[in-house]
């Protein structure tokens, strides 16, 4: 149970982060047009992954040079932009912690603590290349996956296919489930399994994340994808939050 506690302390400090996704202002996507933005100064270009900026805080021509997925921070008066590269095109991201999300954010809706939700899973060795969507359009990527992770709850034999991450000791997992559109936001969430011994992995649904696109429509999140789709209810981990931020301002959902 402190565990758990522990998990929802590093949740609200990730959500509170006064330059992280609750700060994004906009999303703006670059091309060879220089464009202007309310929220961002100076006129800004990109030619492939070469960014360009004519007075971007009061400076001269800039120029930075991104490497396929990156990202870049850059300060502003107002806090920082973040220059990223996301399904091959360029994005801007000013992160102002003043924004409404961070005033009006005042901690994760979580499910409380359900023990049933910690379970023991066996890797069922299917090594392969998965296709996942994003929140975001075209901007879908591939994910090495070692096998489904395969588990008994509530009765069922259930299984998710885990992705490799740069610890060998664990696995990421995208998925749905029955609470998914209802109590939990609609596109899924994410949750950690950690290798035991052997093939055996432990999973905790109550510590089940959202994504920043459940608080923000400028975001470019992972879509669980089709195979990792439950039909049971996982009442654990963190609830669809009360508020949204859109390009209309702050709406409640």
């Amino acid at each position: 149970m402190n565990d758990f506690l522990t998990w929802i302390d590093s949740r609200n400090a990730q959500w509170s982060n006064p330059t992280g996704f609750l700060a994004v202002t906009s999303i703006n996507w670059l091309d060879e047009t220089p464009q202007t933005f309310d929220d961002v100064t100076g006129s800004w270009w990109a030619m492939d992954h070469e960014v360009h900026a004519v007075g971007f805080e009061g400076a001269d021509e800039r120029v930075w040079n991104l490497a396929l997925g990156s990202e870049i921070t850059e300060p502003t008066g107002s806090g920082v932009l973040e220059i990223a590269s996301r399904g091959g095109r360029i994005i801007l991201r000013p992160r102002n912690p003043n924004s409404a999300a961070l005033s009006r954010f005042d901690g994760a809706k979580t499910f409380d603590y359900d023990p049933q939700l910690s379970v023991t899973a066996t890797l069922v060795a299917d090594e392969k290349q998965v296709g996942v969507s994003s929140f975001a359009g075209e901007l879908g990527n591939n994910y090495e996956s070692p096998g489904r992770l395969r588990f008994e709850l509530k009765g069922e034999t259930l299984e998710l296919i885990g992705f490799k991450r740069p610890d060998p000791k664990a696995l990421w997992v995208i998925f749905r489930d029955a609470t998914s559109g209802k109590s939990t936001y609609g596109t899924g969430r994410s949750v950690s399994a950690t290798n035991i011994e052997g093939d055996q992995w432990s999973i905790d649904f109550n510590k089940s994340a959202n994504f920043p696109c459940s608080y923000t429509d400028f975001a470019t999140c992972p879509l669980a994808p089709r195979e990792n789709y439950l039909n049971v209810a996982i009442e654990g981990g963190e609830k669809t939050p009360p508020f949204r931020v859109t390009s209309s301002g702050l709406q409640d959902q």
